[in-house]
């Protein structure tokens, strides 16, 4: 019989032991996800839909804009444009209209958007469009005029 609990007083610490480095190993694996995903929480090229105030890809949207509006008078229609997916641009274009809200802020897939459009922004796409001449290049962005039809 001693022999007996001899064997389960061993067993029972070689169970807790174990227990013990599961519960270590399992804590510090998630330690290093969170830290992980708190590490790429400002990498640029993070989705839109992800983003919030005080990240990197905010704060160049509104120096852009911050640029932009002295040389746009109040009131006026600007086409903005952006690179990604279709909801991609939809979010960033989103941003836009909030951080631009003295302007009617439109996307390239607005019907009639190229009559409409009097002012564009470029937020890191080439535009090659023939209406536009470059007014300034901004911060992180660039600011044509769109001459009419």
């Amino acid at each position: 019989m001693p022999a007996i609990l001899a064997i389960w007083a061993i067993l029972r610490r070689l169970v807790l032991g174990f227990l013990l480095v599961w519960s270590a190993f399992m804590f510090l694996a998630h330690l290093q996800k969170a830290l992980t995903d708190y590490d790429r929480r400002n990498v640029f090229f993070s989705d839109p839909v992800q983003w919030r105030f005080g990240m990197p890809q905010i704060d160049i949207l509104q120096r852009c804009f911050a640029e932009a509006r002295p040389l746009i008078p109040p009131g006026s229609v600007i086409l903005f444009t952006s690179p990604g997916s279709q909801e991609a641009e939809f979010f960033r274009w989103r941003w836009a209209a909030y951080g631009l809200p003295e302007y009617d802020v439109i996307q390239p897939e607005t019907p009639r958007a190229a009559e409409m459009a009097e002012y564009l922004i470029s937020h890191r796409v080439p535009i090659r469009l023939p209406r536009a001449k470059l007014m300034k290049k901004l911060s992180g962005c660039q600011l044509f005029r769109v001459q009419p039809l």
